[in-house]
């Protein structure tokens, strides 16, 4: 059990480092130094710390026979991966429209499934949802950063909370584990 819970902080780690990097770009906080690709330098994060790390959780998952965790934190390493090339290559932030659309409706059928087990990670799939939605304009190149970067940011706190609780939860048989299973509002 603290293997599992080990993975799964691990994997959301890997979300809130991605998050963290977006929201603090989108409030214009990371600007690129003079002559800098921002890109170059953000798509490195996306590539090894997200991507990598949720993958890992993800074949931990597979490996343990969790077949939902597997398929979630696999999906989401792969956006990041698709990110990460996105942003490297310098391409076209278009696609995040048809993304976010494909994202939106994998996620969707989560929320229902989450919510049994825990209401934080429900709430990390709410605001992921809200996120994909969020990029739909981006089709267009209409995209709203400021938009973006609040539910980023909700998303990254509530993503917090989560990891907090798992770390918490892993040290059984001391009175952290009941906070960390607090803080993961598990049922």
């Amino acid at each position: 059990m603290t293997s599992s819970l080990a993975f799964a902080a691990l994997g959301l780690l890997g979300l809130d480092t991605g998050l963290a990097i977006l929201f603090l770009q989108n409030f214009g906080i990371i600007k690129p130094k003079e002559g800098a690709d921002l890109a170059k330098g953000q798509a490195a994060w996306f590539l090894w710390v997200a991507g990598v790390a949720e993958l890992f959780a993800s074949y931990y998952f597979y490996v343990a026979g969790d077949a939902l965790d597997a398929m979630i934190f696999g999906a989401y390493g792969l956006f990041w991966m698709g990110l990460f090339a996105l942003t490297y290559w310098s391409g076209d932030a278009r696609v995040l429209g048809p993304v976010g659309i494909a994202y939106a409706i994998f996620t969707l059928p989560l929320i229902p499934v989450t919510a049994m087990i825990s209401l934080t990670i429900c709430g990390i799939i709410v605001m992921l949802l809200l996120i994909f939605l969020a990029l739909i304009p981006a089709t267009w190149g209409k995209a709203n950063a400021k938009v973006l970067g609040i539910l980023q940011l909700v998303c990254f706190v509530i993503t917090s909370i989560a990891i907090i609780g798992l770390i918490f939860a892993s040290m059984s048989g001391t009175p952290l584990e009941g906070i960390g299973k607090a803080l993961l509002f598990m049922h």
